[in-house]
């Protein structure tokens, strides 16, 4: 009996071991160069999983009518990779979207790029007594454009939904608070973004509103 419960715990424990660390990094958004409706972007929170290098976030905008702040979940959705440099072998972390914004809940079809880079510095606690080799401070741009649209209802009344242009400076600060409270719960990406969440709504942020008038970066007017 004894034996039969060592191998049980042993096939356990490295499942327990091998789970992939959750990553959470603090974002900042800061309007650079030409622009058209585009100041809605507040910050958020970036989430890596350090098995499947994959990202996705929790992004806070402002609507642009009622200036009520308000978190969308997967509006930069993409990966992680780490880089080493040909000269001096100095490891890099890079995060890059190759879509963004799809919280926007205009409908507009929406052309973005996202990317962060910064360099690796030693292992940090992730919590659940790991740790991992990260970058405390990636910076970056985000771009990002959608279309002015015009909808005519039954009752021939006429909206006008304005698109938005520009370009922002980007920086992804490590949260270590956050990191080892995420692994430390055995949270996976999901879960972190639900962790999140709540972290938001005490700071008096609400989920993207569904009634009228539409949370989106584009406002609506109706002549």
């Amino acid at each position: 009996m004894k034996k039969l419960l060592f191998l049980t715990l042993a096939a356990i424990f490295p499942v327990l071991a091998a789970r992939a660390q959750v990553v959470v990094y603090d974002l900042s958004f800061n309007t650079t160069g030409p622009s058209v409706n585009y100041s809605f972007l507040e910050g958020g929170y970036l989430v890596v999983d350090s098995g499947s290098k994959s990202v996705t976030s929790l992004v806070i905008q402002t609507d642009p009518v009622t200036d009520l702040l308000y978190y969308t979940t997967g509006v930069l959705a993409g990966t992680y990779m780490e880089l080493r440099s040909e000269g001096s072998n100095q490891e890099y972390a890079v995060i890059n979207s190759s879509s963004g914004l799809t919280g926007n809940s205009t409908g507009n079809a929406t052309s973005a790029a996202f990317q962060v880079i910064g360099k690796t510095s030693g292992h940090k606690n992730v919590g659940a007594g790991n740790s991992l080799s990260i970058a405390s401070k990636l910076q970056g741009y985000l771009l990002a454009s959608a279309a002015e649209s015009v909808s005519t209802d039954t009752n021939n009344i006429t909206t006008v939904t304005y698109g938005f242009a520009g370009s922002s400076k980007v920086s992804a600060n490590y949260q270590s608070g956050l990191t080892r409270d995420a692994n430390d719960q055995r949270l996976d990406s999901s879960n972190t973004i639900n962790m999140l969440t709540e972290v938001l709504k005490n700071r008096g942020v609400v989920p993207q509103p569904t009634a009228s008038p539409t949370a989106s970066p584009s406002p609506t007017a109706t002549p």
